[in-house]
């Protein structure tokens, strides 16, 4: 009669290769998740500062006159209010929470161009 079952040391050794293979990807899959997370963030922050620029493209001569050699803001509600911005709840995919709406993007134009930057604090 055949025996068709695995021994100890074959056992042993499966649960070791798995235990090898685990140790080796579980950081990657860990650095790939944080890596896309903040990647997510930065387009997040990105569409922030283009609504933003979509907001001064459709007002530009009443905004560049406000916002000349200063800085000026433009807040997210009003962005979208104004629908440069979806909206409902825009969640922060570091924090898994929703941003601030009364946070804002600076506005700044020196005469020349516009340069915009969201303040994340």
């Amino acid at each position: 009669m055949k025996n068709n079952a695995f021994t100890l040391v074959e056992l042993l050794g499966v649960i070791v290769v798995l235990g090898i293979i685990a140790v080796i990807t579980v950081p990657i899959v860990q650095r790939t998740i944080l890596e896309s997370t903040e990647d997510a963030y930065n387009e997040q922050i990105d569409s922030f500062e283009k609504a933003a620029k979509n907001y001064v493209a459709s007002d530009i001569y009443n905004i560049s006159a406000r916002c000349l050699n200063k800085t000026c803001t433009v807040s997210l509600k009003i962005l979208q209010e104004k629908g440069f911005l979806p909206s409902g709840e825009i969640i922060n995919p570091k924090t898994d929470e929703p941003f601030d709406l009364e946070s804002s993007v600076d506005i700044t134009y020196d005469g020349d161009k516009f340069s915009y930057n969201y303040d994340a604090s």
